[in-house]
């Protein structure tokens, strides 16, 4: 089953709580396990809702292998958040989103 893992980053994750309050954006990342069309969809779909349901979110995907040659969660310095599976797609990402109104505040996340 294809998944994807959905990272945050940037200052709306930040560990202090004043650099938290500067934040106007959501920084996300999807890395998607390759580049076939069935994760590069989902990664896709992923990415539509998060962005529909997430007040400025500013979303980058990125396969497996691209964020390995990239080592971009490291230089983020970006946290897991949670990981979508197409088989449960709605059900991650619902979770998901309840999760992200805890971190970034709920005033971000649009109620369904």
């Amino acid at each position: 089953m294809h998944s994807v893992t959905v990272y945050g980053f940037g200052s709306a994750f930040a560990t202090t709580d004043s650099a938290k309050k500067v934040a106007n954006d959501v920084d996300l990342l999807i890395v998607h396990q390759n580049t076939g069309h069935a994760s590069c969809k989902l990664a896709i779909d992923c990415k539509r809702l998060l962005v529909e349901n997430i007040s400025h979110a500013h979303v980058t995907m990125l396969s497996e292998g691209e964020e390995a040659f990239l080592l971009f969660i490291k230089t983020a310095n970006a946290t897991p958040l949670g990981t979508v599976r197409a088989g449960l797609f709605h059900s991650d990402l619902e979770l998901l989103c309840k999760d992200l109104a805890l971190i970034v505040g709920s005033e971000k996340v649009r109620k369904k």
